[in-house]
């Protein structure tokens, strides 16, 4: 049975990658003025170290005694040593450590193993042979997206009602979660969740660049709600008794065009594909239709956006040549207005009480401004002026952008990017509007910063009701307070579950940028989350270190998977965010250190953090730093620093990459080297301690100029690339030869993996990058498929928790049992 906590499986796997930026070259160096040949020592193991305790790293010294002189008493703590195999008390002065009595509970740090026992001292389970299988899944809403340069969006949200959002997952091309939530005095409250068969098409703008989801919601009221899938149906769903019910379904054309907008209420709603908005109808026996004699074509540029105005006789159209207002209420069909400002592009519009507001989509990623207008102006001759304008705004050290608007009763929400020099930031701002227009700031509330490379900007939708709101794309829930300020809102289920880590008291943690939930998997079948929320503050990083799984001892690096499992530090010093047990058993800010010498890949292993970095003139710096117990802003001293060699040859140097074995002190380092496109890439690769002594190298040939991920478990190296490509590697003295080697591509059942899981030696668990997604376990031996694992969307990490294997997901969590003894997973 493992011990819990990922970071204790045996031969624990720790994988780093590096791979470009934006902007920067693979192999680009950072300003480095140290000693690039030889080795370089910075002090023995624990230099650098804070200080943790006696000076010989022994186990601390009994309590002086009490002030008076009397008898000295051992400090209750004093000789535990964290083995449930061992009855540790304090005798005749010094700390003793017999036996436990035979049959004491413990675990043994095995995956395959159960009923694990103390006998004579030492834990010992018996072999299990339980099917490799999949269990409960446990979803959430408003997970994040993955950042350092993706599109925006990760989901939807849509508020149906004052005090209800509905949440969309997209479930990686196979489905879509639903999720209704309530807003209540005590935060969120799942009310019910259910998966469609929809996938969720995303659509980029071709020359705007936006980011949208051509899979939508258009309330209809507080009852229903029409979900738009483009090319597959429209599906009506009720929502009375705050549960979701499907009422009818209206199949559309696969080869039609993509719908970008919709909008409704009552029996009616209108959606649009290009220069088409088609009107539909929902029935007495909520059967759905369209009304042909009430669509029509837009007089000039393409349809972004549909708003109504608030008696439902106006339909406000957002084009790529201006706004354009057509009068729906007529029996006889629509009456198209003229067009207004049609020298103009427009991403989005909303009307709700006396105002219009209006969002400019501008060329190539261009952020425009938005405009507020008096409904009653736009019904003139003229051309109307706004009462306010949000433009972008650039100057010395500063550059903001207007990403987004809500529009509510008396209420006028902005979303702002703003960058000040390295520090990137997503703030909301709050406007009150009054028969005299808009009001200055009222309230600001910061939804995201760091220096971390973050997302691709694009104008966004956002959505409110009554006094709450979603912004995106992290999908935090806003509360307007009478004061003018802002809070957020959370709840179980509410943000990301794909950081999973074993606790000490048999519960999973997962984590996400701002998430922390505790789960109960004692029952696999129905997981369940027990505490937690999107309860971290915006200003946590991705970079981050927290307790142990045992709750005791220095901090572990705990980040969150970017491009994979890669652990990525970006150019100059990161800042990490540190984290301690709070309220619930869940995690919260406990500080901050630095880390110098990015760009760097890193990696933890026994205690110690681990840097590999290009060095400036040619090779690799290895720093390993001992990591703090209490975070006070301080730049981490590394403890060693060695620079290593590596002959990659001739062409230009494309990808690098490295493990740590904890277990047996050894790091692989691996580079890639591509030349000229009808020559294979050149993967050089070097095995050694950490000091650099005992080398092995060894040479393989790739088929793309990217590793996709290394590991390295007891005596046995792992490589992939090209997400098909499985290398298993041994050492033979100073060479490195191929024990084993895969294509995944030529399997009968082919499969493209995307990062390594986890890897002891025996068994490795890689993530599938395609749909179906989920996880293939490969024997250590043979790299033959021990097990599959199907899962509703990629799987992000995995923890072992007692017997059963826990799959982390953005957007669900999975419980399973490990694979053993070669049993294949049903």
């Amino acid at each position: 049975m493992s011990l819990p906590g990922w970071s204790r499986v045996p031969g624990c796997l720790l994988v780093a990658m590096l791979m470009a930026c934006s902007g920067e070259a693979p192999g680009g160096s950072p300003d480095d003025a140290s000693t690039d040949a030889g080795e370089v020592d910075a002090g023995e193991p624990d230099a650098g170290a804070p200080d943790a305790g006696p000076p010989d790293g022994g186990p601390s010294e009994p309590d002086a005694g009490p002030p008076d002189g009397g008898p000295s008493e051992p400090d209750a703590g004093a000789c535990h040593d964290d083995d449930p195999c061992t009855a540790e008390r304090w005798e005749s002065g010094q700390c003793v450590y017999p036996a436990a009595p035979d049959g004491t509970g413990c675990d043994d740090r095995e995956a395959c193993t159960a009923g694990d026992r103390c006998v004579s001292g030492v834990c010992r389970g018996e072999p299990s042979s339980r099917p490799a299988e999949t269990f409960g899944t446990l979803w959430s809403h408003g997970a994040a997206p993955v950042e350092q340069g993706g599109p925006p969006l990760k989901g939807l949200a849509e508020s149906v009602s004052d005090d209800r959002i509905l949440f969309g997952e997209p479930l990686g091309g196979t489905g879509l979660s639903v999720s209704l939530v309530r807003v209540g005095p005590q935060g969120l409250e799942r009310l019910d969740q259910r998966v469609l068969d929809l996938y969720a098409e995303r659509f980029l703008g071709s020359w705007d660049w936006s980011d949208r989801f051509t899979t939508f919601f258009v309330p209809l009221g507080p009852d229903r709600v029409v979900v738009v899938g483009t090319r597959q149906r429209l599906e009506l769903l009720g929502l009375e008794g705050d549960r979701l019910t499907s009422l009818s379904r209206y199949a559309l054309h696969p080869s039609s065009d993509s719908i970008v907008s919709g909008v409704g209420r009552g029996d009616r709603f209108w959606t649009c594909s290009g220069y088409a908005v088609t009107a539909w109808r929902v029935g007495a026996d909520h059967a759905l239709s369209e009304e042909s004699g009430h669509s029509f074509q837009l007089p000039g540029g393409t349809c972004r956006s549909l708003a109504l105005s608030p008696d439902g006789n106006l339909l406000w159209a957002a084009t790529s040549l201006g706004l354009v207002p057509v009068e729906v209420s007529s029996p006889s069909g629509p009456v198209i207005r003229t067009s207004r400002f049609t020298s103009q592009a427009f991403f989005h519009v909303r009307a709700r009480g006396a105002f219009v507001v209006a969002h400019e989509l501008l060329r190539y990623g261009e952020l425009g401004r938005i405009f507020v207008y008096r409904a009653a102006d736009l019904t003139g001759t003229g051309t109307p002026s706004p009462v306010e304008t949000f433009a972008p705004m650039e100057g010395p050290g500063l550059w903001e952008r207007p990403l987004g608007f809500v529009l509510l009763d008396g209420e006028l929400l902005v979303e702002w990017f703003r960058l000040k020099g390295t520090l990137r930031s997503y703030t909301m701002e709050r406007h009150s509007l009054t028969s005299g227009g808009v009001s200055p700031v009222v309230g600001r509330l910061l939804l995201r910063e760091g220096e971390e490379v973050g997302l691709h900007l694009s104008p966004l939708l956002l959505t409110g009701a009554g006094r709450h709101a979603v912004p995106q794309p992290w999908r935090r829930v806003l509360t307007l307070e009478d004061s003018g300020a802002m809070r957020f809102q959370t709840g179980l289920h509410h943000g990301a579950l794909e950081r999973v880590r074993a606790a000490a008291d048999g519960t999973v943690l997962a984590m996400g940028p701002f998430e922390s939930h505790r789960v109960d998997v004692s029952n696999p079948e129905q997981p369940a989350l027990t505490t937690g929320g999107m309860v971290l503050p915006p200003e946590t990083r991705r970079l981050r270190l927290a307790p142990s799984a045992s709750g005791s001892g220095a901090l572990e690096l705990v980040t969150l998977p970017a491009r994979g499992s890669n652990v990525h530090q970006e150019d100059g010093t990161a800042v990490l965010s540190c984290l301690r047990p709070g309220a619930g058993v869940l995690l919260e800010p406990a500080g901050q250190v630095s880390l110098a010498g990015g760009p760097a890949a890193l990696a933890f292993a026994q205690g110690q953090l681990f840097q590999v970095s290009p060095a400036s003139q040619g090779g690799y710096r290895l720093r390993r730093f001992v990591p703090p117990s209490t975070c006070t802003g301080a730049v981490l001293a590394p403890a060693s620093e060695r620079t290593f060699a590596l002959d990659g040859g001739a062409g230009t140097r494309t990808d690098w990459a490295f493990a740590v074995d904890g277990e047996r002190s050894e790091v692989l380092l691996g580079e890639v080297r591509f030349e000229d496109p009808a020559k294979p890439a050149r993967l050089s690769l070097r095995w050694s301690s950490w000091t650099g002594e005992d080398a092995a190298t060894g040479v393989l040939s790739g088929t793309t100029d990217r590793f996709t991920a290394l590991a390295l478990a007891r005596g046995r190296a792992l490589v992939i690339e090209n997400g098909r490509q499985v290398h298993l590697l041994e050492r033979q003295g100073m060479r490195l030869v191929t024990r084993k080697h895969v294509d995944l591509s030529q399997l009968p059942a082919p499969l493209d993996v995307r990062s390594i899981l986890a890897f002891d030696g025996d068994v490795a668990y890689l993530a599938l990058a395609t749909s179906p997604f989920g996880v293939v376990a490969l024997g250590g031996d043979d790299l033959a498929v021990l097990a599959r694992y199907t899962t509703p969307s990629a799987v992000r990490s995995l923890a072992f928790s007692g017997e059963w294997l826990v799959l982390g997901m953005n957007d669900a969590l999975t419980v399973a049992t490990p694979a053993c003894g070669g049993s294949q997973a049903r």
